[in-house]
């Protein structure tokens, strides 16, 4: 009797402890799914790209993987066409970023300072019209309307002007590229610019512009400043958008011709599926992972500006 007293007084403690810890630590057990969820889509492909690229052939069973140390980040950067795709992949962000960056800010400017609200309305839906097209649509309107026979843009060329139209996706395939992602993303630079502008407080410029200050200096000096966290967010979230880049390429010129315009989503699909060389795919995919991570974090320390994310 005396034994089993103090069995069910010792259950009762424990159940206790439990009862106390669960209490303690209640709201890290309300959010532990959702952190669990979060880690399992964040870091898991991460782990498991890092994973294939160092074993010989793709397998679960991680005791029966034949490990190759770093071979394929060899191939990769020999063989593998890594560091050309990369140097085209920079190309495109760069110029596409710069000039998505500029026209939006040029549009949302003209918008903005347009006085009629019905006249504001119409340029918002005609600007924001691109960027309805999906990619896969975009590269087939492309194809067709860039095509030296049929389509309208080299017609428009040869026919108003003195100049003879290249054939586009053989002549200048890059410049084609990132022209046709400007034209299908710069609204997305538009609509952001133009609600920072819009956030602006008229008596800072009127107060500008009674001392006298041109439009070109209160832009500079007043209203650029004023918006410039969300100058900074528009242009990171293009910058790794534009790192993810496949479908309108790939639609268009499907990373030719050669390797022209094979960026570097491109070069990992085409390893992956095409030369069946998933180790080599997946060494890639991990370098430039840690590239772009490495290229966000240094945009955002250095070029951040102080006061930003206050």
């Amino acid at each position: 009797m005396s034994t089993q007293t103090q069995t069910e007084t010792t259950n009762r403690s424990g159940l206790a402890q439990v009862r106390d810890l669960w209490n303690e630590y209640l709201p890290y057990w309300m959010i532990a799914p959702m952190v669990l969820v979060m880690v399992m889509i964040t870091f898991f492909p991460g782990a498991y790209d890092l994973y294939l690229s160092l074993i010989e052939e793709p397998t679960v069973n991680v005791f029966a993987a034949e490990f190759v140390g770093l071979e394929h980040y060899e191939t990769a950067f020999t063989r593998g066409g890594a560091i050309h795709s990369f140097v085209i992949t920079i190309t495109v962000v760069v110029s596409a970023l710069v000039l998505e960056s500029l026209l939006g800010f040029l549009l949302a400017a003209f918008v903005a300072g347009v006085d009629s609200g019905r006249l504001k309305s119409f340029y918002r839906v005609l600007f924001i019209l691109p960027m309805a097209v999906a990619p896969v649509s975009l590269a087939t309107i492309g194809r067709i309307m860039l095509n030296t026979e049929i389509g309208v843009i080299p017609y428009v060329i040869n026919t108003l002007t003195p100049l003879t139209a290249p054939a586009f996706l053989a002549d200048v395939p890059l410049l084609t590229v990132i022209l046709l992602d400007t034209w299908n993303w710069t609204p997305f630079m538009f609509i952001i610019f133009y609600a920072g502008l819009s956030s602006v407080p008229d008596t800072l410029v009127e107060a500008s512009r009674i001392d006298g200050a041109p439009l070109w200096r209160r832009y500079v000096h007043v209203i650029i400043p004023y918006i410039k966290p969300v100058v900074f967010v528009a242009v990171l979230i293009r910058m790794i958008d534009l790192f993810r880049t496949f479908g309108v390429v790939y639609g268009l010129t499907q990373g030719g011709p050669g390797t022209a315009t094979q960026l570097v989503s491109i070069n990992i699909y085409e390893q992956m599926f095409i030369n069946n060389a998933p180790g080599v795919a997946t060494a890639i995919a991990v370098v430039y992972l840690i590239f772009v991570i490495a290229i966000a974090n240094v945009i955002i320390a250095k070029v951040g500006f102080e006061g930003v994310w206050d």
